[in-house]
């Protein structure tokens, strides 16, 4: 009578084969506990951009394009300003066609500097890139560099600024941010004695009412760096002063999902 013959595994596809359901059952893990494991696992890689998702979406909100991804919302948005704007590309947490900023600019530079590239073969001004973009909200981060101006110069190439960026994308939504903070002693390492968190404050009061005239927005994302002596958290200091390290963009990126604007 014949013997059975039985196939035998080969144990190095088996072995194979373990340690790959084994990773995946372990990634998967993961990611379903927290999105933030997995990008700390990746790293701040411009492949695997950190985005909060409905991070406090709130059901009770009676605006119905809350429930839009966070994704979706930043995808639909262009940030302008300077080099703490300039940051966010840096650290890879938003993509450059989103942004149009540059360091060391101010509101009056924007006004006529040409510095965005939209690929059409020459730099723009940030109103000529939006006349083409056409987003669906802007949110502007400018005048930490022009505060050595007295406050009617400060406002007033902002308000032209703001007219020029409405003229060419009538039916963007245009937010204004509040200045962010810098370290308590920052107006002295700097050698700018007007560059003070108390100045900071009173300027962004300014740029409040100046939304309210022009009929936009004021994000006031202050409270997202600030520590409990009204100066930039040294968490989220660069080593400057003046500039953030990419725990702030996160932080800001999450002020940013949780106080949406429309």
């Amino acid at each position: 009578m014949k013997k059975s013959l039985v196939k035998k595994r080969s144990p190095i596809k088996t072995a194979f084969a373990t340690s790959f359901i084994v990773s995946l059952a372990i990634f998967t893990t993961l990611f379903a506990m927290n999105i933030d494991l997995v990008t700390e696992f990746f790293g701040d890689n411009p492949t695997f951009r950190w985005i909060p998702q409905n991070i406090g979406n709130n059901p009770d909100d009676d605006n119905p394009s809350f429930s839009e991804s966070f994704l979706e919302y930043i995808e639909n948005t262009i940030f302008i300003g300077d080099s703490r704007t300039v940051g966010f590309v840096n650290y890879s947490y938003l993509k450059q066609e989103n942004v149009y900023a540059l360091n060391g600019q101010n509101q009056q530079a924007a006004l006529y500097s040409r510095f965005v590239d939209l690929g059409t073969g020459s730099l723009l001004t940030a109103a000529q890139a939006v006349a083409i973009t056409m987003p669906k909200r802007i949110i502007i981060s400018y005048g930490i560099n022009q505060m050595y101006s007295d406050q009617a110069t400060f406002i007033k190439y902002y308000s032209e600024l703001i007219d020029d960026l409405k003229a060419a994308s009538p039916n963007s939504l245009i937010i204004i941010q509040s200045m962010l903070p810098v370290s308590y002693n920052y107006h002295i390492i700097s050698g700018k004695p007007y560059l003070t968190n108390d100045n900071i404050d009173s300027y962004n009061v300014l740029l409040e009412q100046l939304a309210k005239e022009k009929g936009c927005k004021y994000l006031d994302t202050t409270p997202a760096l600030k520590d409990e002596y009204n100066s930039l958290a040294p968490e989220f200091d660069s080593g400057d002063g003046l500039h953030f390290n990419p725990d702030a963009y996160k932080e800001l990126l999450r002020y940013i999902e949780q106080h949406r604007v429309y």
